[in-house]
């Protein structure tokens, strides 16, 4: 399942990279993420808790940023397993930053795979959870530069 859209941000592309390299900022911005950590400069661990219609399926995932062209240009792959389900994901992210006139545009490409259990669940609610998802990201991401540009900033 492949899902993709823009949005814009009132920051820097610099400031906007900063919080993608950065996994506690970005499990602040990412629907489901209830925590995650750096195990080193490619590598991410996070733990997911993802609401479908009637269930909440949690998850340990696993993280590699396979590109990473600053200030523009990211790739990385997320794999894991439901903690109380049989079944895998995968999702691949592209992630391109472009400046326009004073802000970023953020541009998102997300490729989703599910094994198991979890394909099981039917394409038509993945596809409505996911859509769903990806939209709180955008809205996340956008809300978070708007809370930091209302912020005095501190020296």
């Amino acid at each position: 399942m492949k899902l993709n859209g823009t949005v814009n941000v009132s920051a820097p592309r610099e400031r906007v990279w900063q919080i993608f390299m950065d996994p506690l900022q970005l499990c602040r911005v990412v629907p489901g993420c209830e925590e995650a950590q750096r195990v080193d400069d490619r590598h991410y661990e996070a733990l997911l808790a993802v609401k479908i219609q009637f269930m909440t399926i949690r998850a340990r995932a696993h993280g590699t940023l396979l590109e990473a062209h600053e200030p523009d240009h990211l790739v990385a792959e997320m794999v894991g397993e439901p903690l109380a389900m049989a079944g895998a994901f995968r999702a691949r992210l592209v992630i391109d930053l472009v400046p326009k006139a004073g802000e970023t545009e953020v541009r998102y490409a997300i490729d989703l795979s599910m094994l198991g259990r979890l394909a099981s669940l039917g394409e038509a609610i993945i596809r409505a959870t996911a859509n769903r998802l990806a939209s709180q990201f955008a809205t996340n991401v956008a809300q978070l530069f708007s809370t930091q540009a209302q912020q005095p900033h501190q020296s």
